[in-house]
């Protein structure tokens, strides 16, 4: 068995430094994230302003209050539950 020498660290074989951007370089990766930015805002909110699948059949009333008044929907013709 080999003595203990207390060091575990390999140096590496290849080392790599990072070196400073040219302004074109720089610009190219702002330009890239915007462009990511703004893809991500348009499908967001594409997203929220969609049309739900299923539409209520009558339009929601308001009361005196403004609030919206909530009819229960009518059973279906062959089911036991309302959908």
């Amino acid at each position: 068995m080999k003595p203990d020498t207390g060091s575990r660290l390999v140096p590496p074989s290849v080392y790599y430094f990072r070196r400073e951007l040219e302004a074109r370089e720089t610009l190219t990766a702002a330009g890239i994230a915007v462009g990511a930015g703004l893809a991500a805002f348009y499908l967001a909110r594409m997203m929220l302003q969609r049309t739900p699948i299923a539409r209520e059949k009558s339009i929601p009333q308001l009361d005196e209050r403004g609030a919206i008044v909530r009819r229960t929907r009518q059973k279906r013709p062959g089911t036991s539950a309302p959908r």
